[in-house]
């Protein structure tokens, strides 16, 4: 269970696994109208994409069948999933 921000961001910028606790923690936050929560998920969503591109920490996701993310399927997984505005902001952040 995701407790707080802080936990959230930990696991996005530190773990091998990333859980679908924490996927779809990161799809409620799309939900939320707040313009700094989609400031915060944008950071997040970036954070990961960049960890991913790095390719020196192969990242596992497990919504993905817990295989290691390529940035294609991380954006096709953004793209699916997550508002237009949120899709647009990151596309517009990489």
């Amino acid at each position: 269970m995701i407790n707080n921000e802080k936990e959230l961001l930990e696991n996005v910028k530190h773990q091998h696994h990333i859980s679908k606790e924490v996927t779809d923690t990161l799809i409620e936050l799309d939900q939320l109208p707040s313009t700094g929560t989609q400031v915060f998920l944008n950071d997040l969503i970036v954070t990961l994409y960049k960890r991913v591109m790095d390719g020196s920490d192969d990242v596992v996701v497990e919504v993905f069948g817990d295989k290691v993310m390529t940035s294609v399927e991380f954006t096709k997984w953004v793209e699916d999933n997550f508002t237009e505005y949120s899709t647009k902001l990151f596309k517009d952040s990489i």
